[in-house]
């Protein structure tokens, strides 16, 4: 598989490894400095794909991604950002808002966080799939015809994909991708892919064996604090079977995937990570 790919029907041609910045990346676990030299390294490592939203951390990740970007050459890159489903102040509650004149406001705020006058890609944040009107989607033709944004999709995780789909408006998915899915979901991607849709993976390790050992950082603490909710909850994923390099590596070589986002906080596992995707470093500045 190449390690730059086309994103469906789009055109545009981005790095198979994507960064996601969220997350402990929207916390004081990990410090601002900390997300740009990442995000940096991870440009020149040759990744293209970068992901984020107004709802991590109150637009703290978007902040972030904005302040590590600037000043690079925004031709080169591929800025994601969602809608529809924002955070207060860092307390924990989320807040829904799938109206059109909703969407168009977010999307003006994310801009200005991030320091673009244009998006890449919004990405509609787990809407139902009664939120998919026809108002919706003429609302956000119309901010692509405004030039405040070059592609729209739907980030999700069940029946709002298949919804998705079925509009046949929409240009690129983002859902889930890793060996654990049912068949029925990993049938939603090569559907995606059929209708000319890009298709971007997320949680490619999600339940891949991890090494036990005691939190090191923040940023540790942040990744246990996750595991214990998600066995409070009931949402933790299927036991282990791969180790995280597998389970990547199957995430990557999946013919319906144009993208994989990861995330992580350690400058060892982005280059190992990079190393995989067998991505060409970006060019020295001049």
């Amino acid at each position: 598989m190449s390690a730059y790919r086309l994103l469906g029907r789009t055109g545009a041609k981005v790095s198979s490894l994507g960064f996601g910045v969220s997350g402990p990346h929207a916390s004081p676990a990990v410090s601002r400095a900390a997300t740009i030299t990442l995000v940096r390294r991870a440009v020149e490592l040759g990744v293209t794909a970068f992901d984020t939203g107004p709802s991590y951390g109150d637009g703290e990740a978007e902040r972030r991604l904005g302040a590590a970007l600037k000043g690079l050459e925004r031709d080169r890159l591929f800025v994601i950002t969602k809608a529809g489903v924002s955070s207060n102040g860092g307390a924990g509650r989320r807040m829904r808002d799938f109206s059109p004149d909703g969407i168009e406001r977010s999307l003006l705020d994310s801009l200005g966080r991030l320091g673009l006058d244009q998006a890449d890609a919004l990405m509609l944040h787990g809407p139902s799939p009664g939120d998919l009107t026809p108002a919706l989607l003429d609302r956000v033709d119309a901010l692509k015809a405004r030039g405040l944004l070059r592609f729209t999709g739907v980030c999700g995780r069940g029946a709002e994909l298949d919804a998705a789909i079925d509009t046949g408006r929409l240009d690129l998915l983002m859902a889930p991708l890793n060996a654990g899915l049912p068949a029925a979901a990993l049938a939603r991607f090569a559907r995606a892919k059929a209708a000319g849709i890009g298709v971007i993976g997320i949680e490619a390790m999600s339940g891949a064996r991890r090494d036990v050992r005691a939190p090191a950082s923040l940023a540790d603490l942040w990744y246990l604090a996750r595991s214990v909710k998600q066995v409070v909850t009931g949402a933790a994923p299927a036991a282990a079977t791969t180790d995280p390099a597998e389970a990547l590596a199957w995430a990557l070589g999946r013919p319906d995937a144009d993208c994989v986002l990861i995330q992580t906080t350690r400058l060892a596992h982005l280059e190992a990570n990079a190393r995989s995707a067998a991505l060409d470093p970006a060019p020295a500045p001049a």
